[in-house]
């Protein structure tokens, strides 16, 4: 049985709502403004007060950075994902 079913929700649909209400989401548990704090998921610091935590801050905004662009990405390759809310523009048996 698959863990969870992300096609419910169009591409548009930002990422923080998909967790939370995801399975994923559900089962591992309820940071920053977009997550809530949990004790799996890993935030920047609000505010840094020594040196290794304005690394961290620094790593996990550039790990954030790429995740986001990667998706972007995804987005532009498969229009379904973004404009269309989740829809194929053209049958199954066309796309393929």
């Amino acid at each position: 049985m698959p863990v969870c079913n992300y096609s419910k929700w169009p591409g548009s649909t930002h990422d923080s709502f998909i967790l939370r209400h995801s399975r994923v989401g559900l089962r591992l548990e309820a940071g920053d403004r977009d997550y809530p704090l949990k004790t799996w998921l890993l935030t920047p610091f609000a505010n840094p007060r020594t040196a290794e935590e304005l690394r961290y801050n620094l790593a996990h905004g550039r790990t954030r950075s790429v995740v986001e662009r990667t998706i972007r990405q995804l987005k532009g390759r498969w229009r379904c994902l973004d404009a269309s809310g989740g829809k194929l523009l053209y049958k199954p048996e066309k796309v393929t």
